[in-house]
């Protein structure tokens, strides 16, 4: 062998090794991500598209809903930033597939105008074919991209999303789940107002359902300021929206839903960039969200919990952390709500699947205690 070919294989394998170590132990994540909005047309998805475009990590923002999101995308690209915005005007499912494919992250908004003391049952009559629907687009067209479901009654849209991706071979778990951004929202703002302090740099973990209503915000656990139980109590009936004396007696109002789109859309916003933040590779991007889990399978297969993002979803589950008293308390009663949540999603699938024209088991059972409230009494 003379020197030449001594030489070029010394160099080849020299590159090979380099090239096999490369690849094994370091990972190449993206520089941006790729944002698609369903139901921009609302006024949530409106506060929200401004957001996202103004994000740096977002390269793409695409709007879709009705025919007003063309004149919202046209005032959006005013916004001297590289973030560019596509309109996709149409309800339609054509329309939808268009607008989801390439896209990284998709958040699912409600489009239907409801007042804040529609019941739940009403809710999901109204909202969860169109949740179910648009999951089936996702399968087929943008089976890999993180969905967010923003779609209130979080708790039942989130898991009639997961209900459709388990018909294909498409279903991870780390990729689907429910934003408990207004929950986390109002958590760190009582905490912050109460202590005296910026909001932003308060964080108070979240547990239990993504509604407010199920929502057990962990004040012993807040950041920077631990509170005690007795300070804890008097934030929680705040932030449950009830009197001190009804408390801990009624937890909450199940059928109120508070509407703050400016507030929600901000706290959206945290929510998409800490996911944008995982998936371009940042080793700190955790937050609060609603995702299927076997911390307590006998009760409830969903909570609200902090996990950690990365290329793919969700890499670690942080689980349930130590409880006082009152979280407890409040835990127990949220995790037994949520199944009745996760009851209601599978009459619902059951209901769309095999096309009754009777309405579903949760809204017969609503049907019938209104006609027992509206009889009178005979004597």
């Amino acid at each position: 062998m003379n020197i030449y070919n001594y030489t070029k294989n010394k160099l080849l394998q020299s590159s090979y090794k380099r090239f096999l170590s490369t690849t094994q132990t370091e990972q190449e994540f993206q520089k941006y991500v790729q944002v698609t909005v369903l139901g921009a047309h609302s006024p949530l998805g409106r506060f929200t598209s401004l957001l996202l475009k103004q994000n740096p990590l977002v390269s793409v923002l695409r709007l879709q809903g009705d025919n007003n999101v063309n004149n919202l995308a046209v005032d959006l690209s005013y916004i001297d930033t590289k973030c560019k915005v596509q309109a996709f005007a149409g309800p339609s499912l054509e329309i939808v597939s268009k607008s989801i494919r390439s896209s990284d992250i998709i958040l699912l908004l409600g489009v239907e105008n409801l007042k804040e003391d529609t019941t739940i049952a009403e809710r999901v009559m109204r909202e969860g074919k169109r949740v179910y629907e648009v999951a089936k687009q996702c399968i087929s067209y943008s089976p890999r991209s993180i969905i967010v479901v923003a779609v209130p009654p979080v708790s039942v849209t989130t898991i009639l999303v997961e209900q459709a991706f388990k018909q294909s071979h498409w279903y991870h778990p780390g990729r689907i789940v429910g934003s408990a951004a207004i929950a986390q929202a109002k958590a760190n703002t009582l905490m912050a107002r109460g202590q005296d302090l910026n909001p932003q740099i308060c964080k108070v973990p979240i547990l239990g359902g993504p509604d407010v209503d199920l929502a057990v915000p962990l004040f012993s656990k807040a950041i920077p300021v631990e509170l005690p139980e007795s300070h804890a109590k008097q934030l929680s009936f705040k932030y449950r929206g009830i009197k001190e004396h009804e408390f801990p007696k009624i937890m909450g109002y199940p059928n109120y839903v508070e509407t703050c789109p400016s507030a929600e859309a901000f706290a959206l916003w945290n929510l998409i960039s800490n996911i944008a933040l995982g998936l371009c590779g940042d080793q700190n991007a955790y937050c609060n969200v609603y995702v299927r889990t076997n911390l307590m399978n006998l009760i409830c297969k969903h909570l609200v919990t902090t996990v950690k993002f990365s290329r793919g979803g969700i890499v670690h589950n942080c689980g349930i952390p130590p409880l006082t008293k009152l979280e407890l308390q409040m835990f127990e009663r949220a995790a037994l709500d949520i199944k009745k949540r996760e009851k209601i999603a599978g009459e619902f699938v059951e209901y769309l699947e095999k096309g009754r024209s009777q309405p579903p088991p949760f809204k017969q059972k609503e049907i019938q205690e209104k006609k027992i409230l509206q009889q009178t009494v005979v004597r």
